[in-house]
């Protein structure tokens, strides 16, 4: 495979996984980005909850095996990276409106295979003695995990780089270069780079780069909030899940939040919902203290209407793929062995003619 180049478009954490992986099998991998850092936009901005917990198995049957399976993957990812690509240690808490809401949840979860468990509402007390009206009891899921995609990211291309990959930033693609259905590699104002494959990983701008090929592509993006703020409370491990908040300890005091997108583009209305989530946070914590906005972002999540990953040639091609989906910090190892595995087969191919 040294002899063959990749050009990864994208240094999300879907394209920072691909590139990766296919520098491990031994590629030569371009990995591009429009940003000066790695990172990505909707990446930069993603919770990072890498969880089944809060997804129902019965509303989402198809989802909801991809995501165990994803974080099984990224168990085994870490392993790869002897347990420094992020704590594994952390779990999630859980609870609804009321306690037939939260059974529910856990049985579901329980049904559906997982090891969610009850938690008292004494036991986690000492997790989040901070809570001002703590529930009865709570839905525990020891196998989620939380981090900070950017910093994955760094890491996942700092191995990239020392296995011969290149990275290159400020750099916006403006279409694939092609002949008679061969993708020759990409386009960037005048310039062509050259590669035996190119795979684009581009987040919401995927849809627009493939259109000349597949004018029905069936690719959109999906908004998302997330917050960052401060407060005086003790850091706590767990990602927490309320009925009104979804929340997790960044370290230092600082606290990271997912909330809803604004329905419109009015930016009172996004300091309305940041204004609100202070108060949400103070509600939930007896003495907060001084809880500061810090940012607030809305992120244009990459999503596609088929039920499957996007990872997949595009259409007429066999040397230029699609790669990414919602939820797609969760999703990545997937589509990222999936890419893998079609290049790696389409290069066997070529190696035997």
């Amino acid at each position: 495979m040294q002899n063959l180049s990749v050009n990864v478009i994208g240094a999300g954490i879907t394209g920072a996984m691909i590139a990766y992986k296919l520098a491990r099998q031994g590629f030569k991998v371009t990995l591009f980005d429009a940003n000066h850092c790695v990172g990505g936009d909707v990446s930069r901005t993603s919770f990072g909850w890498i969880c089944h917990i809060a997804n129902d198995p019965i509303k989402h049957p198809d989802l909801f095996p991809l995501l165990t399976d994803g974080m099984q993957r990224y168990k085994a990812l870490n392993a790869e990276f002897d347990g420094t690509l992020f704590d594994a240690e952390g779990g999630a808490i859980v609870w609804r409106a009321t306690p037939e809401e939260t059974q529910a949840v856990i049985d579901r979860q329980r049904q559906a295979g997982t090891r969610t468990r009850v938690m008292s509402r004494q036991e986690f007390q000492e997790h989040l003695p901070a809570l001002t009206n703590p529930p009865e009891f709570a839905a525990h899921s020891e196998e989620d995990v939380s981090w900070y995609p950017p910093k994955v990211i760094e890491k996942l291309v700092d191995v990239l780089i020392r296995l011969g990959g290149d990275v290159v930033l400020n750099s916006s693609m403006s279409a694939l270069d092609v002949t008679d259905h061969h993708c020759n590699g990409i386009r960037m104002n005048d310039e062509v780079f050259a590669s035996d494959f190119t795979v684009l990983a581009t987040g919401g701008g995927n849809g627009s780069l493939i259109a000349p090929y597949e004018p029905k592509h069936g690719l959109y993006t999906s908004p998302s909030t997330y917050i960052e703020l401060s407060a005086e409370l003790p850091d706590f491990t767990p990602v927490l899940q309320t009925p009104d908040i979804e929340m997790r300890s960044l370290g230092l005091g600082n606290f990271a939040l997912a909330e809803n997108p604004p329905e419109t583009d009015d930016p009172a209305e996004l300091e309305r919902i940041g204004a609100r989530i202070v108060q949400a946070v103070k509600d939930t914590f007896t003495n907060a203290g001084q809880v500061e906005l810090l940012s607030i972002q809305v992120g244009q999540r990459p999503a596609s209407r088929a039920a499957e990953p996007l990872a997949r040639p595009i259409n007429g091609f066999t040397n230029a793929f699609v790669a990414g989906s919602h939820p797609g910090v969760i999703l990545a190892p997937l589509i990222a062995e999936r890419i893998c595995t079609q290049i790696t087969e389409q290069a066997l191919s070529r190696a035997v003619l």
